[in-house]
Order: structure tokens, then C-alpha cells, then sequence
């Protein structure tokens, strides 16, 4: 009988850790919370941005198509910490790996990109502290050249 109830609590932990280690499932239940404000910059306004916006000598913005932005600052206290578990245990997948992670007594940033070949897909940085937490995506065909050419010119 200890044997069967031992592995019951085997699964269940299990399955509780691998349900919170994607990106994708930590995206979801962003999305479905309540007290979330999301904006969202598609396609034509990202163009009409880049036109009227003069980034003509940033290679990096012209590669971005659509920006994602959730503001979590309204969301219940239980639901900020469930958060910032999720982001502890999250694992790299589904194409994504972390590029960087940020840890302080305040605040956890964490950076996570999808690239294909040199080609970064997507992008997403998770801001998650005590004060105003944060999660943005951007989404495009960014060259890591124009990263790299981005930070040595801000880099002095």
C-alpha cells in the first residue's frame, strides 16, 4: 500500500514540475489572468512606427514585426509568486534557450530567445520583481550581427 501511495505522490509532483517548466504554458496563464494589461503592436503598426519613427540606422527595429506587452502590476500578490516559481524552474524548449538571467534581492530578469540559424525569431524578457513585474515579446527576423553591432555601439 505504501508503494502505491509513494508513487501517486511520485507522479503528481512530476507532473506539477513539468507542467511549469515551458515557456509556452507560463505565456498561457499570463494571458488568461485577470488584472493583466496586454498591448499588442502588430505587423502595420509596427511598419507605420518604423516609418514615421526615423530608425533608419537601427537595423535591430527595422527586424522587429510585432512587440507584446504585459503589465502583470494589477495581478494579486498570490499570483505574482507563482510567477516568479515559474520562472525558476522554467527550462529551455520548444526552441527557445535563455540568452541571459538577471537575479537580485528585487528584481529576476530573464532573457529567452527562439533563433533559427543566425536569425533570432522571437524574443522574450521576463521582468519579475516586487514593484511593477513585466513581460515583453518581440517577434521579427533580427540578425544577431545587428545585436552585437546594437551593443558595441552602446557598450563605451
Amino acid at each position: 500500500m505504501k508503494k502505491y501511495i509513494f508513487c501517486l505522490v511520485l507522479v503528481l509532483s512530476l507532473s506539477q514540475l513539468s507542467y511549469s517548466q515551458s515557456l509556452g504554458n507560463l505565456m498561457n496563464s499570463v494571458s488568461k489572468a485577470e488584472n493583466v494589461d496586454k498591448v499588442k503592436i502588430g505587423r502595420f503598426m509596427m511598419s507605420l512606427g518604423k516609418t514615421f519613427g526615423g530608425v533608419g540606422n537601427m537595423p535591430v527595429a527595422r527586424g522587429i514585426h510585432s512587440l507584446e506587452v504585459y503589465d502583470l502590476s494589477g495581478c494579486d500578490a498570490a499570483f505574482k509568486q507563482n510567477l516568479q516559481e515559474q520562472m525558476y524552474t522554467l527550462k529551455d524548449g520548444d526552441g527557445y534557450e535563455t540568452l541571459m538571467t538577471v537575479n537580485d534581492k528585487e528584481n529576476n530578469v530573464r532573457i529567452m530567445m527562439k533563433k533559427d540559424k543566425n536569425i533570432i525569431k522571437d524574443m522574450i524578457i521576463l521582468c519579475l520583481g516586487d514593484d511593477d513585474p513585466a513581460i515583453v515579446k518581440f517577434s521579427g527576423k533580427i540578425k544577431e550581427g545587428d545585436i552585437a553591432e546594437l551593443i558595441k555601439k552602446y557598450d563605451k
